[in-house]
Formats: C-alpha cells, structure tokens, sequence
C-alpha cells in the first residue's frame, strides 16, 4: 500500500543541537546545513535504517523555532512487502520512539504535516522473459496524461544521461508514476536484493507537497482533506488514486498478439463495422504509440477523442490491453515472445 512518507514536524534550537550532537557532528565545522545534514543521514541509518533527514530551516519570524523534515521508508520500518491499514499504529509508535530516542519525547508528533506520500501497488512476474516483454510494451504509453509527462531519460550519480530500461517515469509538479523493477533498482544502487523484492515490479505514485496542499483546500477541486499521516494512510484511498492516476496510463486488459486479440473481437458481439473500427485502431497504435490515433489524420486512421475513448472502453470490455505484443518481436536475451501476458497491474 505504501513505499515511504515525508512529515514535517516544529522542533526548536536545543532539539536541532541534540540531533546532531548524538551523531557527533559539529555544524559550525560545515559551511552549509545540507552538508551537515549529508554526514548526519550517513550515521543515522545504521542506527535507524529506514529513517532520513530532508532538511532543516530556522523559523525567521518565531526564534528559537527550527522545522525538521523527516523521510520514513515504511517497507524497511516493517520488513515485510505488505502493509495494510492495521500497520498504523505500529508505524505511529516506532516514529514516537524515534522522536523520543533524539529529543527525549514524541510529542511533536502530535503537530506533524504530511508533505509527501508514495502508495505502490507490486506485482510478482516470476518469468523474466514476461517482465522484458512488459517494460518494452511501456514504451507505447501515452507522453503525457493529467499533466504528467513520460520522462525516457535520467541522470546517473554522475549527472550522465541515461536511458530508463527497466523502469518507467511519469512526472507533473505535483504527482508522479513511476514503474520499475526492484531488482534491477537494488542491484544499480549496490543494494541487497530483499526477500520482498525478489521478481517485483512496483507500480508507485508519488504524491507531492503541491498535491496534498489542493487537497487541504475545502474549494477549487480540493477535497478539505488534512495533511495527517493517519487520513493518508489508507488502502482504500490509495485504489481511488491508482484508479485516477495509474490505470489511464498503463489501461486494464491482458496483452496479446494481434492474431489472439482478433479472435477475441471477432467472436464478441459488437457489430461488424465496430470489430473492423477496433483491429485498426490496435494496428495504428501498434505501429505507433497509444496517442498515434489521437494525432494521424483521419484519412490516415486518426479519430476523435470521444471516438478514442469509446474505443478503450470497448478494449477494456473485452480484456483486451490496446497495447499489442509486436508479432516478431525478439530481443537478445530471447528471439521470440509469446502471443498472450496476463497483465500483471490489477487493483
């Protein structure tokens, strides 16, 4: 259900002080905090692994006031892959414990703000012949959906340009979706690799400081929503956000070839027009992307966008994924795939 959680909580001048002074870190030995802040994460973590330090700023208007942003990593807090919604309370006290062990007590819990939460969904693909086939299907989804952009390319600890093969990334200012392996993840950080990582692809969205905030507001899309750990942590809220932001972009649907998916269509009971209408609008995607029929045309096969929607949930009535599998696909690590992949993504 969730990944890992940013809180922002008010501390003061002797809490920051204490906070480094258990690590044996002097901050007037650093010009800037962030350096301090780098060092302190670097000893922080073999005592509290699944914690870190963001950052720190002093209050200007209210002295002697600091605010302090903690990351929590619940997977590692727990370790275990599942969580639910009965897990709260063991991450609200392990966060009360880690207040009390740096400042003596948790009560600044009590005045938290949620600024950040990663839900996920991971799904188990044993077969790895199945888990390259998925993320080459990736590459059809759409560039851009309710503001977020496909981001093919990244930057390495180096700044280097690097491509995305094994993941997928999905950004806006205030949300974003990526899609990765855990392994492949693990193994370019240096990491070992979990037993709860073991054949996963996580599907995660991130939702930012910017997102929590329209959703505080009572008016203009908001949903009077409080920044709260507890209102957020919630599967029942995560599935309403994966619906809205996830299944758009990676659609419903197991994935065939295009041979398999016309038996399907021929045999259901739409009319013979609207059969040939579906077989080239997956063709047209096929020899594009998922937006090609939204941008050709419509001599060239393009359609309107009510007529593109239609189309999907025809698609999705079927169990069809608009997505195909290439008919002589190979790659060389296998010189051929098969012609059906149940899709691993479900809610």
């Amino acid at each position: 259900m969730i990944h890992s959680f940013e809180l922002f909580i008010p501390v003061n001048d002797k809490d920051i002080d204490q906070l480094f002074f258990k690590y044996g870190i002097k901050v007037n030995r650093y010009r800037y905090i962030p350096a301090a802040i780098k060092q302190l994460n670097k000893k922080l973590k073999n005592v509290f692994p699944a914690y870190a330090i963001v950052r720190t700023w002093r209050n200007l208007q209210l002295p002697g006031i600091w605010y302090l942003t903690i990351k929590v990593d619940a997977i590692k807090l727990l370790n275990r892959g599942t969580i639910t919604d009965d897990d709260y309370d063991l991450i609200e006290l392990d966060i009360r414990k880690f207040l009390t062990y740096h400042f003596g007590l948790s009560y600044h819990f009590d005045y938290h703000t949620l600024t950040r939460i990663d839900y996920r969904i991971d799904v188990e693909v044993p077969n790895p012949q199945h888990r390259e086939l998925l993320f080459h299907l990736m590459e059809k989804y759409t560039l851009r959906y309710a503001y977020k952009e496909k981001i093919k390319w990244g930057k390495d600890k180096n700044g280097d340009p690097f491509k995305y093969e094994t993941s997928q990334y999905h950004k806006s200012k205030s949300t974003e979706l990526i899609i990765y392996s855990k392994e492949e993840e693990r193994i370019a950080k240096g990491e070992p690799i979990e037993f709860y990582d073991k054949n996963i692809i996580r599907y995660e969205l991130r939702l930012q400081n910017r997102h929590l905030n329209s959703m505080k507001r009572s008016g203009k899309g908001g949903k009077a929503r409080p920044k709260q750990l507890k209102v957020y942590f919630s599967t029942q809220l995560m599935k309403e956000y994966m619906r809205k932001h996830v299944i758009p972009i990676v659609h419903t649907g197991d994935y065939y070839k295009i041979n398999e998916a016309e038996k399907i269509i021929s045999n259901s009971s739409f009319s013979r027009r609207k059969k040939e209408s579906l077989r080239k609008f997956l063709v047209t995607i096929s020899k594009g992307t998922i937006d090609t029929p939204l941008k050709k045309p419509k001599e060239e096969g393009g359609i309107s966008r009510p007529t593109y929607r239609q189309y999907l949930r025809d698609l999705e009535s079927l169990g069809i994924n608009p997505i195909l599998i290439p008919k002589n696909l190979s790659t060389k690590n296998y010189a051929s795939f098969p012609s059906f992949m149940e899709n691993p993504f479900k809610i």
